[in-house]
């Protein structure tokens, strides 16, 4: 091994530092700290407690959630969770968020040597991985216990297998080269020509298989990137047979529903033809088109708010990679795209694929923050093309005192975080407070009684957003400086300085912020569950008015759901049940069962805006009382 790293240049060590470097950071920054705290509602609480039930029940086709398919989502998410379950437990948060963890990686990996293959720069590859691995939405998404790290990674192989497809490099030897080498060279590099060619012959069965992995990942939408590329270049180029002979979509596509039809066979005769309707018309079109009530914008520009914040500091080097690639206009995209030179056509494929992708979901009547997020291996690509030409390129003026802006805007939102929570745990607002709230006119105590009791919760804070916000100021937006201005001397610096720096925010995010931010949110749910695990095998369950599965998973306890407190009463069927509620459907609770004279509450627990009642029949004996939680 010595001998071997004494052989390599200083740039080649320079290079596989920064490699390894980065791997140790990307390692850190996925993969540690998931015990630190739970599984928040809704989306990780849900998939993982599906898990569960599907482990259980054996219905390997479709899990369940309380007893009912689930058919959001097709089932390979749930299938890689459940084997690291039974290797970790069913109770453990790494088993949990695994699935996405690997997801995140791999794809990390992919699309750094899928770059650095397809574009013959190694540097662009590494720096592409950089841009990918350390932006907050990423992060988000590949520490999470949902589908969508499983999805990234997927669309992520399907796109550059793709591009791999349609340009498969210049296979053909020029005249000058066959003069200038041997006979036997030529001979030996004409067969391995044709083996090439003959190969290429058989790339749709790839295609198929990935694509039907991509299915199973989160359905249609695992193919949209490398949807848009083909038709794109589809489009754009005129020889339109060579490519469509290439891709063989027919064949890809008939092989794709052939290794499909056992998982929709087993599908059909465990549990009926509901996924079809469910999944596709409900969840894929009705989502779109009419959308549903977890939206979280109705604008068209909301997506460009998210890359503001989620694709920070790398979503400022854009402006300057579309730039770069559309110098020339029309005539140079469609240049760029002719031939089979992967590298030329990359950053227009790229960009094709980036902007194609969130213009696609700007107009979906649902709109939520990570539905964009297969499209950040496009805008890596672009970024790391810049990126890779540092200290060469500069970014311009505007764009650097933006990105300083944003910079110092977190920065100053970070260092602000601690005392704002603090203060605001008191109905009164001073000094400070008192101002902001004088000058802006809010009302406090907020009229939403649920953000009163959780901003009211004695949670513990650490000094993780302190560091972050002081990183930011002193650090971050420094180095941005240096990389955005192209200074000769600075920028290399300044890049490997923004890098690490933004890394060790993210870390501190991961590792201190986000902790607290469940502690604020889920721990009262946690407590909640743990007495509803502690109680009588006897003891029906009833979730009124709340989704939150953690409940579920955590307590272990199947529950009826309903919707509010007039559906109560008839309900009722055990001899005790305990209710789960927000505080402020407690006194229409109560006020509905004494009108009804059926059952009255014998006990109650309340904690960060959650109620956990128990109700039970007149009459009955006083064992009921001793099993009553306690009221706070």
């Amino acid at each position: 091994m010595t001998a071997w790293w004494q052989t390599l240049s200083r740039a080649q060590k320079r290079f596989g530092l920064m490699c390894a470097l980065l791997a140790l950071v990307l390692l850190a920054l996925y993969g540690g700290g998931h015990a630190r705290y739970g599984l928040f509602d809704v989306d990780e609480a849900i998939f993982t407690q599906a898990t569960v039930e599907m482990r259980h029940s054996g219905a390997i086709s479709m899990p369940t959630y309380n007893g009912e398919p689930r058919y959001h989502k097709p089932p390979l998410f749930y299938w890689v969770q459940g084997a690291f379950m039974g290797l970790l437990g069913e109770g453990s948060l790494y088993a949990a968020r695994l699935p996405s963890v690997m997801g995140a990686l791999g794809a990390l990996l992919l699309l750094g040597w899928g770059v650095a293959r397809l574009s013959g720069s190694r540097r662009w590859g590494l720096m592409a991985t950089l841009a990918l691995g350390l932006n907050l939405s990423f992060v988000v998404v590949g520490r999470a216990a949902t589908a969508d790290g499983l999805l990234n990674l997927t669309s992520v192989a399907l796109a550059l297998w793709v591009v791999h497809v349609m340009y498969p490099g210049n296979n053909v030897l020029e005249r000058g080269d066959a003069k200038a080498v041997s006979a036997a060279l030529v001979t030996a590099r004409l067969k391995a020509v044709t083996a090439r060619a003959a190969a290429q012959r058989h790339l749709w069965l790839v295609t198929g298989a990935l694509a039907a992995v991509g299915f199973l990942a989160k359905g249609p939408v695992a193919w949209i990137p490398a949807a848009l590329m083909v038709l794109a270049v589809l489009a754009l180029r005129r020889d339109r047979g060579v490519i469509w002979r290439r891709l063989a979509p027919v064949k890809a596509g008939a092989l794709c529903l052939l290794l499909l039809l056992p998982w929709v066979g087993l599908l059909v005769v465990q549990f009926g033809f509901g996924f079809f309707y469910d999944f596709f018309i409900q969840h894929n079109l009705h989502r779109y088109a009419g959308g549903l009530s977890n939206t979280q914008s109705d604008s068209v520009f909301y997506y460009l708010v998210v890359l503001l914040v989620g694709f920070f500091p790398w979503v400022f080097m854009l402006p300057k990679a579309v730039a770069m690639t559309l110098k020339g206009g029309t005539r140079r995209l469609r240049q760029g795209l002719r031939g089979d030179d992967p590298a030329r056509a990359l950053p227009y494929l790229a960009l094709i694929w980036a902007v194609g992708y969130v213009v696609f979901f700007s107009f979906s009547q649902t709109k939520l923050a990570h539905y964009i997020v297969p499209a950040y291996p496009a805008l890596a690509i672009l970024v790391g093309m810049v990126l890779a030409q540092v200290p060469a390129v500069r970014l311009g003026t505007l764009v650097t005192l933006l990105g300083g802006m944003l910079g110092l805007l977190m920065g100053l939102l970070m260092l602000a975080l601690n005392p704002l929570l603090l203060g605001l745990r008191s109905d009164t607002l001073s000094g400070v407070l008192g101002w902001l709230q004088a000058v802006l006119g809010f009302d406090w105590p907020p009229r939403d009684p649920m953000a009163s009791a959780v901003l009211a919760l004695p949670v513990e804070l650490n000094v993780a957003p302190f560091l972050v916000g002081g990183l930011l100021l002193l650090v971050v937006v420094p180095a941005w400086g240096l990389v955005a201005r192209g200074a000769a001397r600075g920028a290399r610096a300044g890049a490997l300085l923004l890098a690490t720096s933004w890394a060790a925010c993210l870390l501190l995010i991961a590792g201190g912020v986000v902790p607290t931010i469940w502690r604020y949110t889920q721990a009262p749910l946690a407590e909640v569950a743990q007495a509803m695990r502690a109680a009588p095998a006897t003891t029906a369950m009833i979730h009124l008015g709340v989704h939150k599965p953690s409940v579920r998973y955590l307590s272990g306890r199947p529950f009826t759901k309903l919707e509010n407190p007039l559906q109560l009463p008839g309900t009722l069927t055990a001899t005790e049940t305990w209710v789960l509620t927000e505080e402020d459907k407690v006194a229409p609770i109560v006020t509905e069962l004494g009108l009804r004279g059926r059952a009255q509450v014998l006990g109650q627990r309340c904690h960060g805006g959650y109620c956990l009642l128990l109700v039970a029949q007149p009459g009955l004996p006083g064992e009921a009382e001793q099993a009553a939680p306690e009221t706070e």
